[in-house]
């Protein structure tokens, strides 16, 4: 059965003016039958003891077309039966013999690092452990607080002034704790009143709440403990197997290792990452004690020292969890001959990145196959933007394995109380689940998808699929002329722990919304890049208008609310511009280095790049033809309309709104594009590559090979989810626009249809909706306020102002939505606007503003129509927003968890459309 329908015209030239060399006989027989490591490997973990259950598990996976397994020693008596080891030497031996391919998992179940409980059984002073800090804010009167568990650390009382404590004023409380409850009687004034203790960390953290078996974790900042857990689960198979275990095993598979200092589900306290050693080890990196005012203002401001002290703490977590976690398994596992792979926990948020590992990005480049969990397999709500983040660190460090654990978990597993019927994810999804994964730089898909209702001819389809894909699309480089920059260090500064996930850190996760807006609006506008981090920036040399790191080559570099960066970094920036590069800041300009915040020497350079740029978005160019921009806070959404103005894609579509996704590769000096059709609609267009020479189209359905594909005009027919690769001999590059100083060019606004605006809110929410006289007056157009009152804490509460529209909306000549908002001063609320366009009949669908409502003032936001993903409440359907009937507009907020008599309001102009300037095409 065909699952890709696709044709290819060279329209306007003769093949035989154009023939390619003949196609490699073994690409040509791989590409029909692709080699297992390159299919599904399938999560298996324990063999069966029995030799012929252990053959017939084979000779099964290999009727189905897997490509082989992820396993490990049984979980029973684990790593201490002779008889299991046995078995399972024999099992891997006969894999082999048959020809799979096989990695190696780790641990038995997850978090990955405990050997099952054996690293902690004589050692529980190796328990993940933490600072756990309670604190209230009050003006005079009785103050009763519970302090946590564990030793206290710190209790006292500070002054505070606009969100800021006086250190200085301190009172020392610690004498007026009774049966772990804090009483005082706080003076005249504003108090900030905080219990710190320190503890371990399992209540309320992965180690209690993960879905496979509730134990004590061990502390990632130590080195003993892993280099325990190596001693008893990795030098073990070294003994059964032989010291050379990539003779066996292609890679190890370590799951979901992190500090713990993350709540998973709601708790009195906020959690830091701790171990005895870390203050000693904070004083020889950074040359001063890890004392009260560090710990302090990793809580809350304190001062000009705060952004400091935040970045050497989180700096130092970082360095300690890569050397003393990843480091040490990577270099046990380069000396046995064999890959340190595997993924991390909540890849998802950059927020959740600090307090789990300190500095992700220098953790995963400690990894030889840095790998990804996704959970879905809806293609919608596949995690793309995860595995283009751990492919870059591939490409950064030369590596050529990028792996996902990919699964229908979502769709399946129901916890008790759960009604939603399980929902069985057909070979189609499952496909466009991969294709999303691999265009994003994943090549290794391990599954444990239940595969629920798929034959075995299906299963082999898929996995012919994907091991054409794969098998490609493995080893070269990604060609790619835009950098987004990871903004971890812009991050630190701001963050502060949060009682339940990171949900607290406000101005932190303001930074991840824009880092992944801007991932999302290049993804959609079918432009590939790669993440960066400032070591890579710092590494990198500036050639001509072209930051050049190893084979990587890029001539734009995206700042997504960055302006905290080491001055290297900085300085190498300046110098891409200075010749003739380009650099995209978004919603904040250069402003901190890692030693002064802020700093002069950056804020000089931010002043020559940027000019004074002002509050609407700004082009600067320099003497040398380099350009800077700047798209303030609410503009981030221009970010692929700019990109469009200043470099050519080197792959064109005809419709710019078309669901097609692509990468472009280097690979065997052979220039290869793979395209995937993300939709579960069919798709015909044309498409045009900047490429030369004749090439090939590769089709992963059928292992077809056409040849003489001319690049400039090549049509194509995409089924569902379908996906075609095409290979050319050279590639050209894409040409560097001309760029005007000056305001930029951008979008004619056209106002939607006025109606008399709704309000509706969450049962805990007394909610009012009024006409704004005084700033209506002023626009001369209605602007309404809107007011929501809590009535209840720490309950899920929502209100949303509702635009009907009694004849659906055609938003098909838009690029994006402009909502114009105003919030009052003074309100330090904790959630952003959301925008949920509904469908007439059909679905809703959901995207962030980027507009918080603790900021005062006046904001204009754009919300690409390419960034709105099906709600989570929606009913039922195809996924893919319809722009030609839209039946409302809804912007509010939602799934806050607030305190009773709280107010949050905001107000709010009618909504416009935005259609892009023609000078920006």
């Amino acid at each position: 059965m065909h699952w890709l329908g696709v044709t290819a015209l060279c329209l306007g030239l003769t093949g035989a003016a154009f023939v390619c060399a003949a196609q490699p006989a073994d690409v040509t027989a791989r590409f029909s039958n692709p080699p297992a490591d390159a299919r599904i490997l399938k999560i298996i973990h324990g063999w069966p003891d029995a030799p012929e259950a252990q053959d017939r598990l084979i000779a099964q996976l290999q009727r189905q077309g897997f490509g082989g397994v992820v396993c490990n020693v049984s979980f029973d008596h684990y790593l201490e039966s002779a008889a299991k080891w046995q078995a399972f030497a024999r099992a891997v031996k006969a894999a082999k013999a048959a020809g799979l391919c096989l990695w190696l998992y780790d641990e038995r179940g997850y978090p990955s690092g405990n050997a099952g409980g054996l690293v902690l059984r004589d050692h529980p002073e190796w328990e993940a452990r933490g600072l756990l800090a309670a604190h209230i804010e009050v003006t005079n009167g009785p103050v009763e607080l519970a302090v946590p568990p564990g030793k206290p650390v710190i209790v006292a009382a500070f002054s505070e002034k606009l969100g800021r404590i006086d250190l200085a004023t301190k009172v020392d409380l610690s004498g007026e704790v009774r049966d772990g409850v804090l009483r005082w009687q706080a003076p005249d004034g504003r108090w900030w009143v905080v219990a710190v203790t320190e503890h371990q960390l399992y209540d309320g953290t992965h180690a209690e709440l993960n879905l496979w078996q509730k134990m004590p974790y061990i502390n990632l900042l130590m080195p003993e403990p892993t280099a325990r857990f190596i001693e008893l689960t990795h030098q073990r198979y070294a003994e059964q197997l032989g010291a050379d275990l990539g003779r066996w095993f292609v890679a190890t598979f370590t799951d979901e290792p992190s500090l713990m200092s993350c709540f998973l589900k709601p708790m009195p306290y906020r959690p830091l990452p701790w171990a005895p050693g870390l203050p000693a080890a904070f004083q020889h990196r950074r040359g001063y004690p890890l004392d009260e005012r560090v710990v302090l203002a990793l809580l809350t401001d304190t001062g000009p020292g705060t952004a400091k002290y935040r970045y050497d703490f989180w700096l130092t977590v970082g360095e300690l969890v890569s050397e003393n976690f990843f480091g040490q398994l990577q270099s046990w596992c380069q000396q046995h001959n064999l890959a340190s792979g595997g993924h991390l926990l909540m890849e998802e948020s950059l927020v959740a990145h600090v307090p789990l590992y300190g500095e992700f990005f220098r953790c995963i480049r400690r990894l030889d196959a840095p790998s990804i969990d996704c959970l879905t397999s809806l293609p919608g709500e596949v995690p793309w933007w995860i595995g283009r983040l751990l492919a870059s660190a591939a490409e950064l460090e030369g590596h050529s394995l990028v792996m996902s654990e990919t699964s229908d978990h979502a769709q399946r597993y129901r916890p008790a109380g759960d009604t939603r019927p399980k929902r069985t994810v057909p070979e189609a999804e499952i496909r466009g689940t991969c294709n999303r994964l691999m265009v994003a730089g994943v090549n290794c898909i391990t599954s444990y998808y239940s595969f629920t209702d798929l034959d075995d001819a299906a299963l082999r389809r898929l996995n012919e699929w994907i091991g054409r894909c794969c098998m490609l699309l493995r080893g070269g480089h990604q060609v790619a002329d835009l950098a987004l920059v990871y903004p971890e260090e812009s991050v630190w500064v701001r963050f502060t722990p949060s009682r339940h996930w990171a949900r607290e850190a406000a101005e932190a996760l303001e930074i991840e919304r824009t880092y992944r807006a801007a991932a999302d609006s290049l993804f959609a506008a079918q432009r590939d890049f790669t993440v960066v981090d400032s070591r890579a920036l710092q590494e990198a040399r500036v050639e001509s208008g072209t930051l050049v790191h190893g084979a990587l080559r890029w001539r734009v570099v995206v700042l997504p609310a960055t302006d905290t960066l080491p001055l290297a970094a900085w300085q190498r920036l300046a110098d891409l511009v200075r010749s003739g590069g380009v650099v995209i800041a978004l919603g904040a300009l250069p402003i901190n280095s890692a030693t002064e915040f802020p700093s002069p020497p950056v804020e000089r350079l931010a002043t020559e790049l940027f000019g004074r740029p002002g509050a609407e978005p700004h082009l600067n160019v320099l003497s040398g033809g380099g350009a800077a921009v700047f798209l303030p806070r609410g503009s981030e959404a221009l970010l692929p309309v700019v990109v469009r103005g200043l470099v050519e894609p080197d792959v064109k579509l005809d419709d710019p709104n078309a669901p097609i996704r692509l990468t472009h590769r280097r690979v065997h000096g052979r220039e290869l594009y793979f395209l995937i059709n993300d939709s579960p609609q069919p798709w015909s267009g044309e498409v045009r590559f900047a490429a030369e020479g004749a090439g090939e189209l590769l089709e992963p359905g059928t292992g077809r090979i056409t040849p003489n594909l001319q690049p400039d005009r090549v049509r194509l027919s995409l089924e569902p989810y379908g996906a075609v690769l095409a290979q050319f001999p050279a590639a050209r590059i894409p040409r560097r626009l001309p760029a005007k100083a000056g305001p930029l060019p951008g979008l004619n606004l056209r106002p939607l249809p006025r109606v008399e605006p709704t309000l509706a809110h969450g049962q805990w929410v007394r909610g009012t909706l009024q006409v704004d006289r005084e700033r209506s007056g002023l626009k001369a157009a209605p602007v309404w306020e809107a007011t929501g009152i809590l009535t209840r804490s720490q309950v899920d509460t929502f209100l949303f102002v509702r635009f009907h529209y009694p004849t659906p909306l055609d938003l098909t000549e838009a690029e994006v939505l402009v909502l114009e908002s105003w919030v009052p001063a003074g309100q330090r609320t904790g959630p952003e606007l959301l925008l949920i366009l509904s469908e007439e009949g059909g679905e809703d669908f959901l995207a962030h503003m980027g507009r918080p409502l603790s900021a005062a003032g006046y904001q204009r936001s754009f919300v690409p129509l390419s960034q709105f993903r099906r709600a989570g409440w929606s009913k039922s359907g195809d996924g893919q927003l319809d722009r030609k009937r839209i039946s409302e507009v809804r912007i509010g907020w939602g799934g806050y968890l607030g305190t009773q008599d709280e107010a949050v309001q905001f107000m709010l102009a009618q909504p416009s459309l935005g259609v892009v300037d023609e000078r920006m095409q």
